[in-house]
């Protein structure tokens, strides 16, 4: 069995499809009123104690359900699974779309499916094993946040797609303003979008070189949504770096749904004006948003901490440092934090 086949079944081992009658469910306890569960049963068509069951695996995911004798159970916050046909019927591009209960990571999945011409989509309400950039966890409560990757094949070479990941920063820049969220959003090089000096949306790219000077590219993003503060202490996660979402700084109960087309949406544009046009297209764009520019940082470069002042990208998408000394460095790579002065 080979390397690849191997990967590809360890991996299934961690792949939790949706259950109709799970999600059935939800969208019954979707009113926040009371439902007993014999009438839960009988709506569904399972026993009272599949019902039962289902309930504590939404207990288990740490969604907060209110349960008494004779009344039977309800949520007490909102809960609005991601709908496939919804979004598929939405989107203007065509798209092949997966919804996933649970998963290690949505990049680990697409690197088990087929490669195909058009785009591959991967969304789910829960990952084990979230990551970021620098293999950083990823946290990602069941039905709070997006979890998404998707699947796009470059007619390019590798080495054309510097400045890939800083363009999926600014096609999710695009969504928060169409969401109204984005008067103090930022980006910060290469891939972060911040909001009010928070991380709100981060990015995690896959590239592998194909035959004929294709190259498959797994783009990966994660957005927070409807996660607060409440659901970090209910998991008892440790963040290791200052977050936000969008509840968070507008108190409203996002659809994720709509954020879920909104993206898509504007990740094929902007890609698609990436792989026409490159990163230049885009530098004005970036300059507008830039968090970095004009500020002292550090950049940690293959295990070395270089301090300087950001001048902004250039056309490869890497950032410009002024060292002390007066020499400016290009870096295709590489971790940036802000210094106070």
């Amino acid at each position: 069995m080979g390397l690849h086949n191997i990967f590809i079944k360890r991996h299934m081992m961690n792949i939790k499809p949706f259950n109709k009658k799970f999600v059935d469910l939800v969208n019954l306890l979707r009113d926040g009123n009371c439902h007993d569960g014999n009438s839960l049963g009988q709506q569904l068509n399972v026993t009272r104690s599949a019902v039962w069951k289902m309930i504590k695996r939404l207990e288990q995911y740490g969604i907060s359900i209110h349960s008494t004798r004779g009344n039977g159970y309800a949520l007490t916050e909102s809960l609005i699974l991601l709908d496939p046909d919804y979004i598929k019927d939405a989107v203007s591009y065509p798209v092949e779309l997966t919804v996933l209960e649970s998963v290690d990571s949505t990049n680990n999945f697409l690197k088990t499916q087929e490669k195909k011409k058009h785009m591959r989509c991967c969304f789910a309400e829960h990952q084990t094993q979230g990551r970021g950039r620098l293999d950083r966890r990823w946290h990602s409560p069941f039905g709070k946040n997006i979890y998404f990757s998707c699947n796009y094949l470059f007619q390019k070479d590798v080495s054309e797609l510097a400045g890939l990941s800083s363009t999926i920063s600014l096609a999710i820049l695009e969504t928060l303003r169409q969401l109204n969220v984005a008067d103090e959003a930022m980006v910060k090089w290469p891939n972060d979008v911040l909001y009010k000096h928070k991380k709100i949306s981060g990015v995690l790219i896959d590239v592998q070189a194909e035959s004929h000077g294709i190259t498959s590219a797994i783009i990966g993003i994660g957005l927070n949504v409807n996660m607060t503060n409440k659901d970090i202490e209910k998991s008892n996660a440790v963040l290791t770096q200052a977050w936000t979402s969008l509840q968070s700084e507008t108190n409203i109960s996002y659809d994720r749904n709509l954020v879920a087309v909104l993206l898509i949406q504007n990740l094929l544009h902007y890609v698609d004006r990436f792989e026409h046009k490159g990163f230049h297209d885009f530098m004005d764009e970036w300059k507008a948003c830039d968090a970095l520019a004009n500020k002292t940082i550090a950049i940690e470069h293959h295990g070395v901490i270089i301090h300087g002042e950001a001048l902004g990208i250039n056309a490869q998408g890497h950032l410009l440092l002024r060292k002390s000394d007066g020499s400016v460095h290009g870096f295709s790579s590489g971790d940036t934090s802000m210094l106070k002065k």
